[in-house]
């Protein structure tokens, strides 16, 4: 071979491991552009007024802020208000940030949160995230004030949930665009939603916290909980959200992944129809459920130390009452109710149901770990006092619809996350008498009602001071650990698995903040 053709193949060998480098590291600074998140179920809106749900919420806080944040130990923080104050009982002044843009390069003023703020309280789901406010004004630009109806000291908590929306975009496009293409001032940009397939956010290079460090996180729905831990395994996603219990410790033993387990907020607990005097889940001339003794009966049914042990692998924790102990409203020495399916007998029979009879408990099978497990469980227990259960398991996406509809369920399972610490929301949307007051017992499934119960919490709702609402909603737990509209079973443990190329600290309240995911050094 020539001298010049042996030149010439060592210039192409040299390009060739010089592209060959470069292509190497071209892929591994795509490789740390983007993550990977999956979660076991899709956002049901992006649309920020529609629906309260832990999964939705998850993937809305990373594209909306509020006037307020919340910080991963639950303390609030100023947000989109740069400050706020109190200047009599019901009137709180908001100072806005000034130089914040929304995704569409519009500026935020004032008018974003009067408009906000006026459509959510038009909402049916989620208008009690507006309850405490009576009205809203601009006082200019960069300034709003609030007037409340009663004296209402934790606002600043309830707005944690008013994402703040641009008035502008909103009127123009409509709202089934709005839902689809949402525009927020967050840290990420919505560039492409396939439902029930994938989520893709980019990174808001003009957020006014800083651009966050992933450029590119796509949010993923795997419902099923062997190919979640699959996806994990596989190096397919760095985050898997309720990691199932079967699959903890083969996580904990992957040398490339990291698993974090702590208590959770979430309450898992049965909900009761109480209040009407037919039930549609249940095949008799009268509900059974209005009974204070059958209720009773069912709570002394349900051994939940065995459905900890035994279905939740002990990654769970008895709920003797709704709230755990950093949420308003938790009472302390409770006692908890112990397993007795004799009492439970003599109690259905002393209500006139010695052979018990038959009932359909609703339940999802994708939304919470092992939840048709635990629904089984229950099923399995409570035949053993002579109730016959009928299951009626659903995915997470038609569950939550059809449990709403008044006219199909009886008993359902359901969870609950007391996110802005204090019991105060939930008791007004789920216990309080429907159709009472507006924005009062919008979720009222049970059907309870009880005057005692609403003076509580309109007593709660009407003090300025936090220490007299603490012992307002205290009495209004105690009150429902009497009337038994629900059935509390176990504080759900918050589990993670992610890739040890991120740094990733989970928080209490179960969202995952993007913005807050960092790499490895």
């Amino acid at each position: 071979m020539s001298k010049k053709w042996v030149s010439v193949l060592l210039v192409i060998v040299t390009a060739a491991f010089l592209l060959a480098g470069c292509g190497k590291n071209d892929s591994h600074s795509a490789a740390k552009e983007k993550i990977v998140i999956a979660q076991s179920s899709d956002a049901m809106y992006l649309d920020p007024q529609v629906i309260d749900d832990g999964s939705t919420n998850s993937i809305l806080c990373n594209i909306y802020d509020g006037l307020v944040n919340r910080q991963a130990d639950l303390s609030i923080v100023p947000g989109l208000a740069e400050k706020w104050e109190q200047k009599d009982d019901l009137t709180w002044i908001f100072y806005l940030r000034k130089n914040v843009v929304f995704h569409n390069e519009k500026a935020f003023t004032a008018d974003d949160v009067v408009f906000t703020i006026d459509r959510l309280k038009k909402q049916k789901v989620v208008s009690g995230f507006a309850r405490g406010i009576a009205n809203v004004r601009k006082i200019d630009d960069y300034t709003v004030e609030i007037k409340t109806p009663t004296p209402y000291p934790i606002l600043p908590n309830d707005l944690v949930k008013v994402r703040i929306i641009n008035k502008e975009y909103v009127t123009q496009v409509g709202n089934e665009t709005f839902n689809q293409k949402p525009v927020g001032t967050g840290p990420y940009k919505v560039t492409e939603w396939i439902k029930e397939d994938h989520l893709t956010l980019q990174a808001n290079e003009k957020y006014w916290q800083g651009s966050p460090q992933i450029k590119t996180v796509i949010f993923r729905p795997i419902s099923n909980e062997a190919t979640r831990t699959a996806a994990l395994l596989s190096g397919e996603v760095d985050v898997i959200a309720d990691v199932p219990v079967r699959d903890a410790e083969r996580i904990e033993k992957d040398s490339k992944l990291k698993l974090v387990r702590e208590p959770s907020l979430r309450l898992i607990y049965l909900i009761l129809d109480i209040g009407r005097d037919r039930t549609p889940a249940v095949d008799l001339p009268k509900n059974p459920f209005q009974d204070e003794r059958v209720r009773q009966a069912v709570r002394l049914g349900i051994d939940i130390d065995s459905i900890i042990k035994n279905v939740m692998n002990g990654r769970a924790y008895p709920a003797e009452q709704g709230n755990p102990k950093e949420v308003i409203g938790f009472v302390s020495g409770l006692q908890a109710v112990k397993y007795d399916p004799e009492k439970a007998k003599a109690l259905l029979a002393e209500a006139g149901y010695p052979n018990g009879f038959t009932v359909t408990l609703d339940a999802p099978n994708n939304r919470y770990p092992n939840d048709s497990k635990v629904a089984e469980a229950i099923a399995s227990q409570w035949a053993k006092i002579g109730i016959n259960v009928k299951l009626n398991l659903m995915p997470k996406a038609l569950y939550f619809d059809y449990t709403r509809l008044a006219d199909k369920t009886t008993v359902s399972l359901i969870g609950w996350t007391s996110e802005n610490a204090d019991a105060g929301f939930w008791y007004r949307a789920f216990f309080y008498s429907k159709d009472k007051k507006p924005g009062y017992g919008t979720s009222n499934r049970s059907f309870y009602t009880n005057p005692e119960f609403d003076n509580y919490i309109d007593q709660a709702d009407s003090t300025a001071r936090l220490n007299e609402r603490a012992q307002f909603l205290q009495q209004a737990t105690r009150q429902l650990q009497k009337d038994l509209p629900l059935l509390p079973l176990y504080f759900q443990e918050n589990a993670y698995g992610f890739s040890k190329r991120i740094n990733f600290t989970p928080r209490k309240d179960e969202y995952i903040y993007a913005s807050d995911i960092q790499w490895s050094k």
